[in-house]
């Protein structure tokens, strides 16, 4: 890239982290569950999260050790990730005698963390994005166009304000398909972070596998997988400790959420009805989220063909897996959280565009995208499973209204109100985003400031990538 490339993809980064910074989106039995484990890695040192799962439901419960523990039923790897930061975190509180344990700091660890591992993530991807588009040889201007597009207004925005096992693992398969030509060890190093972070993300690596030895070889493909080795093997060493065998997974030891029969307690055939409601459907339709992913499929056409290949196969693996799942809808969420990692991926198709009439459409659609993702965000990011049209029915109208943050369920509750009393100042504050410290709790002002950063900075960006290219 040249010093102006390199310029833009910072400023992207920048400014997609202030955006994803800016809120806090509040507890949940999903962020409550991977803060658990952070926490136990850091404050006991142990794997499983005994004492901290009064928050959650999402947990297994497993006697491996000879004494029963409770677990999250996740896979480790966004844990692990933040307990880096949360680690410095801990020890420099300590110093301080704060006590973490209590709800205002607890709340304030769980934002930094959060913005520290999702929210970085979901800043690198537009900036890895605009990256390859630019080593693949498009204009600056429809790079940054791609890059913005798959960070404002797809579901990447939403999830990056949550800790989540999604944002991460999408960042990192997106950066295993950008290094596995040049950079196959370092390619499998992103990829096993990735599989250890989210299982889906498994045979994906595996199909980048075969791609980078169709092209590279037997030698690159063992460097491609020696770089994933260590990831593979913390996790199998992890469900080994934890569950009894290196391939039992969390998952499907879960009583609540797995059934007799199903492959792991979880996968029956893939049915027609979880495949609509993956794609179009309004309850957690991708595509009726973020109209704007519709231009991937026309992109695609331009693709070369082995990049079309390995992006195809993994897209359909994960719409086939998930429309697989026995509750596909993710539980409490806005969109298809569990097909997120092939987000950046159809953004990777929309880079080859071409076309006079892309530019309306493409904002057209934009548009669109970007006030759903900003709503959800806004309102809350993960409204009732029990909802059949979210959209219609929970966010429009509360936004509509003026409301914002009215997620009050806390990083320390497993409900809503479990241990703060509605209009308290803790449900108040359960979530939030930075402008609500000024204008105070749940109302719509406190996006301005927000929404004046972003225009200042899309403008200075596209100003950037509008200079004549060397």
């Amino acid at each position: 890239m040249t010093a102006s490339d390199r310029r833009i993809a910072l400023g992207l980064f920048a400014l997609l982290l202030v955006t994803y910074a800016w809120f806090f989106s509040g507890g949940g039995w999903n962020q409550n569950a991977h803060f658990d484990l952070t926490r136990a890695l850091v404050e006991r040192q142990t794997l499983h999260i005994d004492g901290y799962h009064q928050n959650t439901g999402d947990v297994s419960w497993s006697r491996a050790s000879g004494l029963w523990h409770v677990y999250i039923n996740k896979p480790p790897g966004v844990s692990f990730l933040a307990a880096v930061p949360y680690a410095l975190m801990y020890v420099g509180e300590r110093m301080l005698g704060a006590r973490v344990d209590g709800w205002f700091v607890m709340t304030v660890n769980a934002w930094i963390v959060t913005i520290l591992t999702c929210g970085v993530a979901g800043a690198l991807i537009p900036a890895v994005l605009y990256a390859y588009g630019r080593r693949v040889g498009i204009s600056p201007r429809g790079a940054l166009a791609v890059a913005l597009a798959i960070g404002l207004g797809t579901i990447v925005f939403p999830y990056s304000t949550l800790l989540i096992a999604h944002v991460p693992p999408a960042l990192f398969l997106l950066l295993a398909f950008y290094w596995m030509d040049e950079r196959p060890l370092l390619a499998g190093v992103c990829a096993g972070v990735a599989g250890a972070s989210y299982y889906l993300c498994i045979p994906a690596a595996a199909i980048l596998l075969l791609g980078i030895w169709s092209r590279g070889g037997a030698r690159a493909a063992a460097r491609f997988a020696l770089g994933g080795l260590p990831f593979g093997a913390l996790l199998l060493l992890y469900q080994w400790l934890c569950f009894g065998s290196p391939f039992t997974t969390s998952l499907e030891i879960s009583d609540r959420f797995t059934e007799q029969g199903l492959l792991f307690g979880v996968f029956r055939t893939p049915s027609l009805q979880a495949l609509w409601g993956l794609t179009f459907g309004d309850y957690r339709g991708l595509f009726f989220v973020s109209p704007i992913l519709l231009l991937a499929v026309i992109g695609a056409v331009r693709m070369p063909r082995r990049e079309l290949l390995l992006i195809g196969s993994i897209v359909l693996f994960f719409l086939l897996a998930v429309a697989s799942f026995n509750q596909w809808w993710g539980g409490y969420a806005f969109g298809p959280r569990y097909i997120l990692p092939i987000v950046p991926l159809l953004g990777v198709a929309m880079l080859y565009l071409r076309g006079r009439w892309v530019v309306p459409v493409g904002l057209l659609l934009g548009l669109i995208s970007f006030g759903m993702q900003l709503m959800a965000t806004a309102v809350n990011p993960t409204p009732s499973s029990r909802l059949l049209h979210p959209v219609q029915d929970y966010l429009f109208p509360r936004f509509v209204a003026g409301m914002t943050s009215v997620n009050g369920q806390g990083i320390d509750e497993i409900g809503a109100h479990q241990r703060s009393r509605p209009g308290s100042q803790e449900s108040l504050w359960n979530s939030f985003n930075a402008g609500e410290l000024v204008t105070g709790p749940t109302t719509t002002l406190s996006l301005l400031p927000l929404l004046a950063v972003l225009l200042a900075g899309t403008a200075l960006l596209w100003r950037r990538a509008s200079a004549p290219v060397p």
